[in-house]
């Protein structure tokens, strides 16, 4: 502000600044980084979704779309698979094997005090079934015997054994399943099958822990006492011989 006077009047002047508006002077960057006063920003434009929307709009406002044919679609869920069940031995009681018989040569009898030879008539089986909604197979292997001679004394085996003729022995001698008889007389003998289980629910053979036993049928045993006398002829020679 300044002034002046000639003696008959006083003249006064003045200059307001005014912030941000001295044309002659650089403001600088505000700080932030933002625009400063006066500055223009350029219009951002719609977003694709939005372009999308209006493509699909009709003359009265409503949207009629649908997906075009080049876009990815979303990717489908996998479906999650159904728990395998958990199978124990016991579960499997319902497919067990067939009885074995305990079968003895010659033919089911035998000689006190010598030695009967045992064969059991178990093998390998298979069965098919379903168990708790799904199908399945079984296979069962025997893994021991366990026998009743009907004397009061047992064993238990771990071979099912074989005959005479396979094992190349003769009669009445003793193998790795064969019984002795004290006494003669008629016993009824059993032999009890202990087998190992696998399962397939179609993925292939899968081991189950733990041991599933069948009973055994009952066999007659009958045990002759042995006398010994001199004959002429042989049995084959002589069939009404004594002794034949």
């Amino acid at each position: 502000m300044c002034g002046s006077n000639n003696g008959t009047s006083l003249t006064v002047t003045a200059t307001q600044q005014q912030p941000g508006t001295d044309s002659n002077s650089d403001p600088g960057p505000r700080s932030g980084g933002g625009p400063g006063p006066g500055t223009q920003t350029e219009p951002q434009g719609p977003s694709d979704e939005a372009i999308e929307l209006a493509a699909c709009m009709d003359d009265s406002g409503t949207t009629r779309c649908a997906r075009r044919a080049n876009q990815p679609a979303p990717p489908a869920s996998t479906p999650t698979a159904p728990a395998k069940p958990v199978i124990t031995i016991t579960d499997l009681a319902r497919f067990a094997p067939y009885s074995a018989l305990a079968a003895t040569e010659p033919g089911n009898v035998g000689i006190a005090g010598m030695p009967a030879n045992f064969v059991a008539a178990a093998s390998v089986q298979v069965q098919s079934g379903t168990l708790f909604g799904a199908p399945l197979r079984v296979r069962f292997t025997p893994a021991g015997y366990d026998y009743t001679y009907g004397d009061g004394s047992s064993a238990s085996l771990a071979e099912a054994g074989q005959t005479w003729a396979a094992l190349g022995q003769a009669q009445f001698t003793p193998t790795a399943t064969s019984h002795i008889y004290r006494t003669s007389g008629t016993f009824l003998a059993d032999v009890d099958v202990r087998y190992t289980a696998e399962i397939d629910l179609g993925g292939g053979w899968e081991p189950i822990a733990g041991q599933l036993t069948t009973d055994g049928q009952p066999q007659e045993i009958r045990i002759y006492d042995a006398r010994t006398a001199l004959v002429a002829h042989t049995c084959e020679e002589d069939p009404a011989g004594i002794g034949c």
